[in-house]
């Protein structure tokens, strides 16, 4: 009978459906006994209870800025509920500060506003009664890490360190507190890597840029794609339908792949112009459509889908779309920021077959893997006119879509969940153990 350490996974982002991080925890931590299994955590999106059942979330009590931004933000709170409750709705039913504001406050305090942890009374008693043995955590803001190590030393507990994405070169860059924040991220940050009984990465690149830059060993785990269940799930013609249509599926963020999806979007458009119809569809949150969608839809044969589905649904869009779209963001803040990151949707881009289009930096982990695996059609640089011309070659080349969707899913297989999940939980057994 296989021994599993009693986990306590400590982080900002918890095992919602709505992330990448979230999608990546669940699918390496599937199978770990619930009873096993207990997880710390702020995220605001619900936490399903498919992986895990014994959840803490955090209050102000344990997690919050210090005084007074704390304060002035529960005022801001209180009046923004005061306004929903007497029915006061912004568009898309979203309640908005004036931008002059959020402008101030980006200019004045960007990202480093001072945050204070303490380990209160009420989750010392949760996590004794929970008696772990591991904590495995991604760290996350300057607070959030104080209260890791705080756990940490208390409780004298090993632990394990994921990094997802290098924020630790663009965090608290701006803002009168950046200065002093930054040097508070970069202690806790080195601390967190001496204390670890085992540091890994989002990917080989990532761990390999770690190990030289913290000076100990890193190890790449990432999304592992169950293809027991989900593998025949794939395109299986690959002519296309008539207007071709482009998928892109996942969250967008400003400082990822807005700009480079904005691009895909001003180039369906002119291609559409042009005499060679083409449809785009972008599959996101609803939030992500209210934000995003006018910059987006930019053409009638652009569609901002926000429509939920379950992972049936999911995994039979990526199949049923003419091509897949990846864009990464050419802007150097961008860049530094998702570097050496490996999105959760490649896994399940490769296993459809569906030919994939890769717009972005070389730059950046992603990027080369499309090209070096040569699973994707690659644009590296900012060009309408390579972009428009690569558009129309990957709806049009039968031979290239050939050869794309048969890459595609041999590539896939080196993120087979039995591989993948069993080293990974192998790997916390054994930290436990050490």
């Amino acid at each position: 009978m296989v021994d599993f350490p009693r986990l306590l996974f400590i982080t900002p982002v918890a095992f919602n459906p709505y992330s990448g991080g979230g999608a990546t925890f669940a699918s390496l931590l599937q199978g770990w006994p619930k009873s096993a299994l207990a997880t710390i955590h702020n995220d605001r999106a619900p936490s399903p209870t498919d992986t895990c059942e014994q959840y803490f979330v955090l209050g102000p009590d344990e997690l919050d800025f210090v005084f007074p931004f704390n304060t002035l933000r529960g005022i801001a709170s209180a009046r923004t509920e005061t306004r929903r409750e007497a029915g006061f709705e912004a568009p898309d039913g979203a309640l908005r500060r004036p931008r002059w504001m959020d402008a101030g406050r980006k200019i004045l305090l960007g990202d480093s506003i001072p945050e204070r942890a303490h380990l209160t009374s009420r989750l010392t008693r949760w996590i004794n009664d929970f008696r772990p043995d591991l904590i495995y955590t991604i760290l996350g803001s300057n607070g959030m890490m104080s209260l890791i190590e705080q756990v940490r030393a208390r409780f004298n507990i090993p632990l394990v360190v994921h990094i997802m994405d290098d924020w630790v070169s663009v965090n608290h860059r701006d803002g009168l507190f950046a200065p002093i924040e930054r040097a508070r991220m970069t202690r806790a940050v080195e601390h967190a890597f001496k204390a670890a009984r085992t540091c890994l990465g989002i990917s080989p690149a990532m761990c390999a840029a770690y190990s030289e830059r913290y000076g100990r060993d890193f190890i790449p785990f990432q999304y592992s794609l169950d293809r027991t269940r989900w593998g025949e799930i794939r395109k299986s013609d690959l002519a296309v339908s008539q207007p071709p249509e482009l998928l892109y599926a996942g969250s967008i963020f400003r400082n990822a792949q807005l700009d480079s999806l904005i691009d895909c979007a001003h180039a369906v458009a002119k291609l559409n112009e042009a005499g060679f119809p083409l449809k785009l569809r972008v599959a996101t949150s609803p939030a992500n459509g209210a934000n995003f969608g006018a910059q987006l839809k930019v053409h009638p044969n652009i569609i901002v889908d926000t429509a939920a589905v379950d992972d049936d649904a999911f995994f039979r869009r990526l199949a049923a779309a003419d091509a897949l779209v990846l864009p990464v963001n050419f802007d150097r803040a961008s860049v530094d920021f998702i570097r050496y990151s490996m999105p959760t949707k490649v896994p399940a881009y490769l296993n459809s077959g569906t030919p994939i289009f890769a717009y972005g930096s070389l730059d950046t982990a992603q990027i080369q893997y499309a090209r070096d695996a040569r699973w994707g059609l690659t644009v590296t640089e900012r060009s309408t006119d390579k972009l428009q011309a690569a558009l129309r070659r990957i709806t049009a080349d039968m031979d290239l879509r050939r050869l794309l969707s048969h890459t595609a899913r041999k590539v896939a297989e080196n993120h087979d969940a039995h591989r993948v999940r069993d080293a990974f939980q192998d790997l916390l057994r054994r930290s436990a153990a050490l």
